[in-house]
């Protein structure tokens, strides 16, 4: 496409408008269907708790049954298999990664799997269905050769981020950290126009809000960080948090394999094995590990945000204080093990928010030993958020300013950082390759023939 073909310029501009605009569409139902999964799961446990023991394992046999027979090239989180796409190039492997089918199935699998209570997130699909939506635009219209081959791809990407947690620097620095690896000034203006629509397209129906709450309501520099004991603490959570979130990545890029290879074997026992262990958790638990994890987080991190609680209706207020109240000491363990066994199916499904929710648990749990920092409980738990995903992910930046655009805490942005790139340093000595890279490796090396069933 020549620059002085003005026809041509304004048909791919309007093609990226829409693709961006059904980007955020997809996010926007993913966040709908959280929301509506969130109201079931009360529901359900307040009246019969002990259906979770037929709902997660006939949940997940039938989607799984979906994923290999209806809806092939859907499993996964998503981003790996974007990462995949985008290192493969334009090809076979890109049109059916980002078919409508697949596009279909992405939504379809993951409402199901949030209703089916699953420990899953939304923004791995969200960053699949974008990328989808953007990859279609490219095919009604001829962009540039850049756009086409690398662009359209992280711009969906991004938007699928930015629009799932109302984030949109974090959406812009995660396509350029994780999806595409690399940084091509040419698809800037791209990627920020399709960040900001699917951003938009959200905010119509939502509003401008902060996924966790805005912390930082009416506050400037935290006091605690002007003293060398709170700043210990920030290196110490960093080094622990990216311990345990490269752990968690190492043993489920272990294990990947292995129950891939059970599944195909034993379909039906496993599925059900893992169903019933889903259940036995949130039955352990008081339901805590059912759902996204998102309402734990959010209850955990505002608990010291009185001004801001303050401008919540009562009813709100009240349940996040009950969400909290129903989380035991153990809870972050359980959180995980709940992520890692739904993350073992392949079914499709993210790990941005039971990753935060597992940091949150992890602050809390831990808050009494650094009482001799003089650091805040709030602080701490972001601290342990940021570290913990940091690590799992081994995306410093992303981790940091997400949670930073999730909160308002602008005032807590250097010390974050630094335990997000403490966190990074500590994980990549466990997990050496990161564990999105390591799983689209892993998506490339199995072939065309064998893209169903084999994990995360």
């Amino acid at each position: 496409m020549k620059e002085s073909d003005g026809h041509s310029s304004w048909r791919a501009i309007l093609a990226s408008l829409v693709g961006a605009v059904m980007a955020g569409a997809g996010a926007l139902f993913f966040i709908f269907a959280d929301r509506g999964a969130t109201s079931f799961s009360a529901w359900l446990w307040s009246s019969a708790p002990w259906a979770v023991f037929l709902l997660m394992p006939l949940g997940l046999l039938l989607i799984l049954w979906l994923r290999d027979h209806v809806f092939p090239w859907t499993d996964g989180t998503g981003i790996p298999q974007t990462i995949a796409a985008l290192e493969k190039g334009p090809g076979e492997l890109r049109d059916r990664m980002f078919s409508p089918r697949v596009a279909t199935g992405k939504a379809v699998l993951t409402a199901l799997g949030l209703f089916s209570l699953f420990s899953i997130g939304r923004e791995g699909p969200s960053v699949q269905l974008g990328a989808c939506f953007m990859h279609w635009a490219g095919r009604w219209v001829r962009f540039p050769v850049q756009l086409a081959e690398r662009g359209l791809i992280m711009a969906g990407g991004a938007a699928g981020i930015a629009a799932a947690f109302n984030a949109p620097v974090a959406g812009l620095v995660f396509a350029f950290e994780e999806i595409g690896r690399c940084f091509d000034k040419r698809n800037l203006g791209i990627i920020i126009r399709t960040v900001m629509v699917a951003c938009l397209v959200c905010l119509v129906f939502l509003g401008n809000y902060y996924s966790f709450g805005q912390v930082d309501f009416g506050r400037t520099l935290p006091l605690e960080f002007l003293s060398p004991g709170p700043w210990v603490a920030v290196l110490i959570v960093g080094a622990i948090g990216g311990l345990l979130g490269g752990l968690f990545a190492k043993v489920l890029l272990l294990l990947v394999p292995k129950v891939t290879r059970l599944m195909r074997s034993h379909f039906a026992p496993v599925a059900v094995v893992i169903g019933l262990a889903c259940a036995a958790l949130a039955w352990f638990s008081n339901g805590a590990t059912l759902g996204t994890g998102h309402d734990a987080a959010r209850a955990l991190v505002l608990q010291g945000s009185p001004a801001y609680l303050s401008t919540l209706p009562a009813e709100e207020v009240a349940a996040l204080e009950a969400t909290r109240d129903s989380l035991g000491p153990w809870y972050a363990l359980q959180r995980a093990a709940a992520s890692m066994l739904v993350l073992l199916t392949g079914i499709p499904g993210g790990l941005f928010d039971p990753s935060f929710s597992v940091g949150a648990g992890l602050g809390q749990a831990t808050a009494g030993w650094f009482a001799w920092s003089g650091a805040s409980l709030q602080g701490l738990i972001l601290l342990w958020i940021v570290a913990y995903f940091s690590g799992v992910v081994q995306s410093p930046m992303t981790s940091f300013i997400i949670v930073i655009e999730m909160t308002g805490a602008i005032a807590f942005t250097l010390p974050l950082g630094v335990a997000s790139i403490v966190a990074y340093e500590v994980s990549r000595r466990v997990c050496p390759v990161a564990l999105y890279e390591a799983l689209a490796q892993n998506f490339l090396r199995s072939g065309p023939e064998d893209l169903a069933g084999r994990g995360p």
